[in-house]
Order: structure tokens, then C-alpha cells, then sequence
């Protein structure tokens, strides 16, 4: 008679800390869901822990102050853990009964000075530059990448006027087709083409997913992008185009203020990217991968059309004690 056959069962782990003392044995029975949000986009990162509370313990003497520092690792026994990053506790909400205390945690560099609005000028320097400046005065560690033709923009001035270091980033990488995020003490900031021609991290089919949708939207794709400026030099209207892989016939008009003719180009590519990168956009829920964060592209295969790479714009890791260790993402099909 043939042996049985062994099976090898991932076990779901998390390590959480509170004011860097890990807390996980203390708490492991009361934690009833644990919830990580990683986005794209210069947004931030969320983190949100449903604790059991019959015993009133975090409603007295464990009531957590707001601003502590909170921080999650996450992923399978024996595996290398998804390092989710610090944050600070910046909402507590108690429902009942049962009686669940919640705790909504913001990533910690969204700080008060980070929430505060300034008007700061910026001179003789790059985009990257910029963004390796606004990192270091938060402490973060800055990783990036970028092509030679965008990543040598430099402004003789630009100004960030009434406007968060993080909305002044936001709108600097929107308008030269980059793309960013902050994860675990890092400022990803990455030129987004460069962010598309990077390989799959997995592949995933149908009987990979619990759960999927797909949306495929009719709008105009723009055949190639005409961007006007005026130059103060020739006191002449400027024009500089690029254009689209697929022609469609249409072509995207903007008239704004820059500097040069590279500039001019640079930001003419990026709209045209901007308003062509999105037709095809998928949300997948499965079971937890610690490789499926924001800024990755992942295979999708099983849906026919809609296969392809897709970068993943927003992942959300789940624990819950009825369903174990599972992740969901938001991503949006890379145009060929």
C-alpha cells in the first residue's frame, strides 16, 4: 500500500509592534483583522487592526495614545515577511458589542510638518534632485530610476507654492511622467514607463483568484500630443509634439508654461501617457503574496482579451481569523 502523500501547508504570520516592542504574543488572540493598504501614486500608506476587546483592556489601561508609533510585517511562516513599514496611530474607533477597538494607523512620515502647506522655490535643479531633497527632510530613503531623456530635466526655477511636499511632488511627477510611493521608510520615485518595462513578479490564472472583475472602457485615445508654451526669449509661441504607437487620429492640445523646448517635450510625452496608459483596468482578490505591492506588474492569464501584464497600482493584505491570509489589487492593463 502506497504511502500517503505530504502536503507542505504555508502557515500566515505577522509580527506587530508597538513603540518597537513586538506585541505579537500579547495580542495574537484578540486580533480580529488586520488590514495593510499599499498605494500608488504618492498617496499613503494605511494599516488598520480590529482588536477583541470583552476584556475592556484596550479600553483602559492598554488605551493607545494617538501618534504611537505602530509597524507589521506580514506573510508566511519560514518565508521572508512583507515589510509593511512604522506607522502612527492616527484614529481609534471602539464598536459593540461584541466590543471591537479599532486602530487606524497612518504611514509615520505623514507627519504635521508633511500636512503642513509651503511655498518654497526651487532653483538650477532636477526632478529626481527635487525629490531626493523632499526625502531626506523626512528621513526617507530615496530609490529611483529614470531614462536619460527624463531624468536630466532640471529648472532654472520651479516654485511649489501653497502646497504640502507631498501635493508639490505629486504634481512634479504627474507632469513629467513619473510615478511614486512611500513604503517602510523609502520614497520609491520612478519615471513611469520605466516602472511598466519591468518583468512580471507572477503570473496568476483564474484558479489563482477567489474573486475578479474586469472593466474595459470606450474613450478617445489620442493619436500623439501637442504641448504650446511661450518663450520669453523669442517672444514666439512654442510648440513641441510627440506621437502614439497606435495612431487614432486624434491629437491632445495643451498650452502651459515651462521653460525650454526639453521641457516642452517632456511634459507633452507625459500627458500623451497620462490620458492613453488606462483602458483595460482589473481588480484580483486571492490568496496573500508579499511580492504584490504597489509599483509591480504582475501576468494575468484565463480571461482571453483580457490578458497581459498589468502594474498594480493599489494592493491591500488582509488577515482575518475566518479567512486567513489574503490579498487584493487594483491594476491596470500596460498598453502594448
Amino acid at each position: 500500500m502506497a504511502a500517503p502523500a505530504s502536503y507542505s501547508v504555508r502557515s500566515p504570520q505577522w509580527i506587530l509592534s508597538y513603540l518597537g516592542v513586538n506585541i505579537t504574543a500579547e495580542v495574537s488572540q484578540m486580533v480580529l483583522a488586520i488590514r495593510y493598504v499599499d498605494q500608488l501614486g504618492g498617496a499613503s500608506g494605511e494599516l488598520e487592526v480590529d482588536l477583541e476587546d470583552s476584556t475592556k483592556l484596550w479600553q483602559g489601561p492598554w488605551y493607545p495614545t494617538l501618534g504611537d508609533m505602530v509597524s507589521l510585517q506580514i506573510g508566511y511562516s519560514g518565508e521572508a515577511l512583507l515589510d509593511c513599514g512604522e506607522f502612527q496611530i492616527d484614529e481609534l474607533e471602539l464598536d459593540g458589542p461584541p466590543d471591537v477597538m479599532r486602530l487606524r494607523c497612518l504611514a509615520a512620515y505623514i507627519t504635521p510638518a508633511m500636512r503642513t502647506a509651503n511655498t518654497v522655490a526651487y532653483e538650477n535643479m532636477g526632478i529626481v534632485e527635487i525629490a531626493a531633497l523632499i526625502a531626506a527632510k523626512y528621513g526617507l530613503v530615496m530609490v529611483t530610476a529614470s531614462s536619460e531623456s527624463e531624468g536630466d530635466v532640471v529648472f532654472a526655477r520651479v516654485t511649489q507654492r501653497r502646497q504640502t511636499d507631498l501635493e508639490f511632488l505629486k504634481r512634479l511627477a504627474r507632469e513629467h511622467n513619473f510615478d511614486f510611493t512611500v513604503r517602510g521608510g523609502q520614497l520609491v520615485f520612478y519615471e513611469r514607463s520605466m516602472l511598466e518595462s519591468v518583468p512580471a513578479v507572477i503570473a496568476i490564472t483564474r484558479s489563482d483568484t477567489v474573486r475578479f472583475s474586469f472593466r474595459n472602457r470606450t474613450r478617445r485615445i489620442y493619436d500623439g500630443a501637442e504641448f504650446s508654451y511661450f518663450d520669453p526669449d523669442t517672444k514666439q509661441l512654442l510648440t513641441q509634439s510627440v506621437s502614439a504607437p497606435s495612431p487614432t487620429g486624434d491629437t491632445l492640445k495643451i498650452v502651459a508654461r515651462c521653460e525650454n523646448a526639453q521641457q516642452a517635450l517632456v511634459k507633452a510625452e507625459a500627458a500623451l501617457h497620462l490620458h492613453n496608459r488606462v483602458f483595460v483596468d482589473a481588480s484580483i482578490e486571492g490568496p496573500g503574496s508579499t511580492v504584490l505591492v504597489a509599483g509591480n506588474n504582475v501576468q494575468l492569464s484565463g480571461w482571453g482579451a483580457l490578458d497581459g501584464t498589468y502594474l498594480i497600482e493599489t494592493a491591500q493584505h488582509q488577515l482575518a481569523r475566518a479567512r486567513g491570509y489574503s490579498t487584493s489589487i487594483s491594476a491596470r492593463r500596460i498598453n502594448a
